[in-house]
């Protein structure tokens, strides 16, 4: 039972030591992998509860009925007391002078006295056990409260852990949250077009949408790193309709970004989804998050857990 208990306590306290994901950035398939930990923790010590809570239980009903046993034997004895004392020195003349032999003068000189110490003896046996069930039912009461605080201490680890995945979820369904107030961008009046237009950032070429987006941005004040054209491979950068800005002001850097260039990547991000139908934008990726008009922000897995896979260090935006 104990190390059931035991067990559970365990449980609650390595929960407690799993370092929690940064404020920053949470991580959801953690979160999610440390509340399957918690809901085990919390069967396991209900489990542990549940059995204390039936041995206590058992403990009571012992005690109830060895004390029934007791209090009958008591009185039992009270009443056989009584009974020597009003009749005992007659009835035990009489069974002595009608004695035949020997023995049956023994057994009726020692009937009595053997009656009495019997029932003494029983009564002693139902004290000593009475005492043993209530010093065990003490004992147990100290297992019974442990195993509720380590309950207790399961439930509250998992609820904490679901408020953390409801307001992650909360959080991404909502996005990165403000533009910090960047002026709105210009309505693009221009056809679709090709990929015509000289890209500022590289060699290559962009569309007259992309064009105007790349300006619209710089005019609002996101000033940071940018590529956009670039040869070869899927998606819209070879068709000059997508770009790149960099979080890090100075380019784009293999970690994660974080305090003002994780803010700077947040208000870009925001800017493009406030804009969207001015510019025509027909998807931004940030930080793990995808972003169309169709669908709004929902979550998003790089290709191989990179800062630049999982566009955590760089704000991506495709035009239509």
């Amino acid at each position: 039972m104990r190390h059931k208990i035991l067990s559970a306590l365990l449980l609650v306290a390595l929960l407690a030591l799993i370092p929690a994901p940064a404020a920053a950035e949470p991580d959801e398939e953690t979160l999610e992998a440390d509340l399957a930990e918690a809901i085990a923790a919390v069967n396991d010590a209900q489990g542990a509860v549940d059995e204390a809570n039936a041995r206590a239980a058992d403990l009571a009903t012992q005690i109830a009925d060895t004390q029934a046993r007791f209090d009958e034997l008591q009185t039992a004895l009270n009443d056989y007391a009584l009974y020597l004392h009003t009749e005992g020195d007659l009835q035990q003349t009489n069974a002595i002078l009608s004695s035949t032999d020997t023995q049956d003068l023994i057994d009726a000189m020692t009937f009595t006295g053997f009656l009495g110490d019997e029932r003494a003896a029983l009564l002693n046996d139902a004290g000593d056990l009475l005492t043993q069930l209530e010093a065990e039912q003490a004992a147990h009461a100290d297992t019974v409260e442990e195993a509720a605080q380590a309950l207790d201490d399961a439930e509250k680890a998992q609820e904490d852990l679901e408020e953390q995945l409801d307001e992650l979820r909360a959080e991404e369904a909502s996005g990165p949250g403000s533009d910090g107030g960047a002026p709105a961008a210009e309505s693009y009046d221009g056809g679709d077009g090709g990929c015509t237009e000289d890209d500022p950032t590289t060699s290559g070429c962009l569309t007259p949408r992309t064009l105007h987006m790349y300006n619209e941005t710089k005019e609002a004040g996101f000033d940071h790193y940018v590529s956009c054209y670039r040869s070869g491979g899927s998606g819209e950068h070879p068709l000059g309709r997508a770009c790149d800005w960099a979080a890090d002001a100075s380019g784009f850097q293999n970690s994660d970004a974080s305090g003002d260039d994780k803010a700077y990547g947040d208000q870009l991000a925001s800017w493009y989804v406030n804009n969207a139908d001015a510019l025509g934008v027909e998807y931004v990726i940030w930080y793990r998050q995808f972003w169309s008009p169709g669908s709004g922000w929902r979550s998003y897995s790089g290709q191989d857990g990179t800062p630049a896979g999982d566009h955590t260090n760089h704000v991506h935006v495709s035009m239509q």
